[in-house]
This record gives structure tokens, sequence and C-alpha cells, in this order.
């Protein structure tokens, strides 16, 4: 399959030289190129796919039908479960809930907040919070459940006066052509004081060395694949910059018993990814930078 051609593109992050790196088929069988810029080491699809593309492809589907590009059932007891303990243990590795302690004004707005399972986790702590999504269906699901969501494309939605002590971005970034106009907003909508939480995909040491059969290249749905280096830099560009961040996952998931070896080696591959960044994700704190 791999049939590259010598050329280089610019990186839409850096505008550096952006040069092949791998090829993969999506779900439809199109052979989708993956670029790295030789810069700030961003992976991109070359070409962006459509906007009319991307939308298509996170409705109902993506969020019944299982598969590596969604998930099965997204709305259920279960997915939602599996959801907030993630998210506790990234709250938890960032800190939050002593911060969370000493907040006067405690504001949330979750980007890519699908069917609001994290929105309706802060709603429980006494938040006021606001989602936003363009996945309409899951939108709609989450209001029936009395979330504040909005289904709408964040870019061009007004916010009118309104400005956030926490803005959430949760494994999203990833999805993004306009990533990023869309965290220079976000960081125009925080409070001065104000944190974004961000997790997304990680080139990190598992993903490098997976290549093609790395379990987050997913085309053209990712259309980003991020590291530190990268992220730092499109936190720059907004007026952000990174204050804590640490990554997850090795590639090794949990299965039903297993053995003791294959635990073991699962530990030793978490432990490595989180403490070296290796990890299949990787989250990150943001402020404003001239904030300490």
């Amino acid at each position: 399959m791999t049939h590259y051609l010598a050329q280089e593109v610019h990186c839409p992050l850096c505008q550096g030289a952006s040069k092949p790196h791998l090829e993969k088929k999506g779900a439809d069988g199109k052979v989708f190129s993956v670029y790295r810029c030789t810069r700030c080491t961003l992976w991109h699809l070359h070409p962006l796919p459509k906007d009319a593309e991307l939308f298509s492809l996170y409705q109902s589907n993506y969020f019944k039908a299982r598969s590596d590009r969604g998930y099965s059932d997204y709305t259920s007891k279960k997915v939602e479960a599996s959801v907030v303990q993630t998210l506790q243990k990234n709250l938890t590795d960032l800190n939050f809930f002593k911060w969370e302690l000493a907040l006067h004004e405690k504001s949330l707005l979750e980007v890519g907040c699908a069917a609001g399972h994290a929105v309706g986790y802060f709603a429980a702590r006494g938040w006021e919070t606001e989602g936003i999504d363009i996945a309409e269906e899951m939108v709609d699901r989450g209001r029936a459940r009395g979330l504040n969501l909005i289904a709408a494309d964040f870019l061009p939605f007004d916010f009118g006066e309104k400005k956030f002590s926490l803005i959430t971005h949760w494994a999203t970034l990833e999805h993004l052509p306009n990533a990023r106009l869309f965290l220079a907003k976000m960081a125009e909508l925080l409070l001065p004081e104000g944190r974004i939480y961000l997790s997304t995909c990680n080139t990190g040491l598992f993903a490098k060395i997976r290549g093609v059969d790395w379990r987050y290249l997913n085309v053209p749905e990712h259309v980003y694949y991020f590291n530190k280096k990268s992220l730092t830099r499109l936190a720059k560009s907004s007026g952000l910059s990174i204050v804590r961040s640490f990554s997850y996952g090795s590639g090794f998931t949990t299965r039903e018993n297993a053995s003791w070896g294959y635990k073991l080696i699962k530990r030793i591959a978490d432990t490595l990814a989180r403490y070296f960044l290796w990890g299949d994700m990787v989250v990150v704190e943001l402020r404003k930078a001239y904030y300490p």
C-alpha cells in the first residue's frame, strides 16, 4: 500500500515542512496520507477532509456502532461510567479537587460534550455548566436528562458576555481541522485565573512503534495527532501556556482473566507511558500565558 510521493507540504500548525509519514485506509477503503512536520512534529492528514464530510461522521451511527472509529451506544450507563471513571482519574492527576475548593465562581464549558456525561458530573458537584457539540442526537439525549447542552458549531456560536472558570475539551482536538481557532476561542472565553483541561491522542513512543496499526490512527476522523511539543506551540499561538501534563495508555487493554504475565507487562508499560509521555493519550492543563 505504500506509494509515497517525494513531496513536502506546509504544516497547518507551524508552516514548517511536512513530509509523508504513513498511509492508512479509512472505513470505506479510501487511502489517506498522514504527514509529519519536521519542525513541530505534528502528524496531520493531507489533504484535510471537507467540513461536510467530517460533519456527517459524527451523527448517530458514530455513537451507536462499535468500531475503532465510534462507540457502542454512547448513552448507555456502561459507557457513561467508563467516561466518568477516566474523567475522575484525569481530574485527580490535574490537582483539580484542591483547586476546586478555592474557587468562588464555578462555571464550566465543555467543548465537544456529546451526550454530556462529563457535564453531568460537574453539574452534580454544584457547578454552573454548559456543553456544546455538533452531534445533534447526542445533545438531545443529554437535554432529555436535564443537562444544559447546545447543538451548534462552537466557532461561530455567540456566548455573549459569558466567561468560564474551567473549559474542558476531552479527546476532541484531534478531530478539528480548525484546532488553532478552537483553542484561541477557548482562551477568549476563559476567566483570567481560569483553566483549560484538554486531552488528545499522543504521538508518543507506543504510537511510533505501532505505526499504521496504532489504535488511535483513525482516518479521516482524526485529522491531527499531537504530542507535548506540538501542543506547546499551539498553546503559545493562542496566548496560553501548558502548566501541567501527563500521558496514559500503553495499548495493553484490560482483559478479564488475564494472566499474571500480561498484568505485569501492562503495569510496566502503563507506568512508562505515564512518566515518560509515551502513552497513547496526553492530558494538559493550560492557563493564560500572563497568569502565573
